[in-house]
């Protein structure tokens, strides 16, 4: 997979609960990725909304940051971000990823091409 575009998968959402779906769609998406034989997924993050989402039924955001990180401790390139759950208020989506895509890039500061982020 030399060559290729090194990217991360980012899922965002209320995770209420997480499911085995969620988790399979990161592996169909990595998949997918990976036979278009221009990226290599280096990683996925699950990050679930706040507790101000306002969807009826949300349950608080520290027991589904506990479930999805139960659901994926066994996944080795799947991991569960916290920082879109802990904001005061409700998140767009695209500040959730220029967050991820600043933390990320700073992580591969020294790299020609960072990952890119793919939500």
């Amino acid at each position: 997979m030399a060559g290729r575009i090194p990217l991360v998968l980012l899922a965002c959402g209320s995770f209420n609960p997480i499911t085995h779906q969620h988790m399979r769609l990161f592996e169909l998406a990595r998949d997918h990725m990976h036979q278009t034989g221009l990226y290599r997924v280096v990683g996925g993050i699950v990050s679930p909304v706040g507790d101000d989402y306002g969807k009826q039924g949300l349950v608080a955001s520290k027991h589904r940051l506990a479930m999805a990180r139960l659901a994926l401790q066994s996944s080795d390139w799947v991991s569960v971000d916290d920082w879109e759950s802990q904001q005061e208020d409700w998140t767009e989506t695209v500040v959730t990823l220029r967050y991820h895509y600043d933390r990320i890039a700073a992580q591969y500061h020294s790299s020609k091409d960072p990952p890119t982020v793919s939500g």
